[in-house]
C-alpha cells in the first residue's frame, strides 16, 4: 500500500506478536498490540524517529496488554480497545496475568470502539470487526487488503476457547459470518504465529 509498512515482533512467553505500521515517508505509524517486553520495538520506533499517532488492542488477554503501562510511559499516545474488554483492562483474574502469577492492570484510560468503527491513519481508515468468541469484545482491524486478527483466526487454527469469557461456537460464528464474507487475497495478520490468507483459511482450516 503505496508507502505503508508491516514490521513483526514476536516477544513475551507465549510469543506474542505485535504489529507497527508506519509510512516510511511521513514516519507516521501505529501500533497493534503491546506485548512485553517492549524493548525490540520501542528501540526500532525510536530509532527511526517515528511518529506514533495510537495503539489498537485486539483484545484484553494478559500477553497482549503486558506491555501497555510501560508503553505508554515512554510514548504519551493513545489506545483503543472494545469496550466489552474493560473488565480484562482492570482485573488481573479476567486477564489472565494473576494466573501467571504477575498480576497487572492496565492504568491508563482507553478509547472505547464499537463494531463498524473506523479509525482514521492518515489519508486511510482502519475499519474494527468485532469477532467475539476467544474474549467477549475481541476485534479484527482491517487496513485495506490487510487484516489483523488478533486471537481470531490463525495459520490453520483458530482462538482458544477454554478460557472465562470464551465460547467456541460464537467464535465459529464470528469468523464464518464476518471475516470469511471478506476478499479471498485479503492477508491475514494473526496474535502469534504466521500469516495467512481469508482464502487459505476458508480452503484449508480444520477447526471450520
Amino acid at each position: 500500500m503505496n508507502n505503508l509498512k508491516i514490521k513483526k515482533f514476536v516477544t513475551g512467553s507465549i510469543e506474542t506478536n505485535v504489529y507497527l505500521v508506519f509510512n516510511e515517508k511521513s514516519k507516521k505509524a501505529f501500533l497493534i498490540d503491546c506485548a512485553a517486553p517492549i524493548g525490540e520495538y520501542k528501540d526500532f520506533i525510536l530509532e527511526n524517529n517515528l511518529k506514533l499517532e495510537f495503539v489498537v488492542i485486539t483484545h484484553g488477554h494478559y500477553d497482549h496488554i503486558e506491555g501497555l503501562n510501560e508503553f505508554l510511559t515512554e510514548f504519551d499516545t493513545s489506545f483503543y480497545i472494545s469496550e466489552k474488554e474493560e473488565h480484562m483492562l482492570i482485573n488481573p483474574m479476567n486477564n489472565g496475568s494473576l494466573m501467571m502469577g504477575d498480576p497487572m492492570v492496565v492504568n491508563k484510560k482507553p478509547n472505547f470502539l464499537k463494531d463498524g468503527q473506523k479509525i482514521k491513519f492518515e489519508d486511510r481508515e482502519l475499519e474494527i470487526i468485532e469477532t467475539p468468541g476467544h474474549s467477549l469484545g475481541g476485534i479484527c482491524v482491517k487496513l485495506n487488503d490487510w487484516l489483523f486478527s488478533g486471537d481470531t483466526l490463525f495459520y490453520r487454527s483458530v482462538g482458544r476457547t477454554d478460557f472465562p469469557y470464551s465460547d467456541a461456537k460464537q467464535l465459529q460464528d464470528s469468523i464464518r459470518q464476518k471475516l470469511f464474507i471478506l476478499d479471498k487475497n485479503i492477508q491475514v495478520f494473526p496474535g502469534h504465529g504466521r500469516e495467512t490468507s481469508i482464502g487459505e483459511e476458508i480452503m484449508e482450516n480444520p477447526f471450520l
